[in-house]
């Protein structure tokens, strides 16, 4: 069965998400970006961006969790 595939996102909602994650306006995502390397954090916003955008099939858990 095919991925189940997500609306199109809206110009405004797109420029509200990428201004929330290039500020940090969420209450503490600046302090947990302190917690991990920038390749790290880098790593789980295309991780992110990835369930979002073609839902839990599109992710290859297996390999995230490091069971291959």
């Amino acid at each position: 069965m095919a991925a189940k595939r997500r609306p199109r996102q809206t110009k405004a909602r797109a420029e509200a998400e990428n201004e929330i994650l290039e500020k940090g306006r969420w209450s503490q995502l600046r302090s947990n970006d302190r917690l991990h390397t920038q390749a790290e954090n880098n790593a789980a916003r295309q991780r992110c961006r990835q369930l979002i955008d073609g839902g839990a099939d599109a992710v290859d858990w297996l390999d995230l969790y490091g069971q291959k």
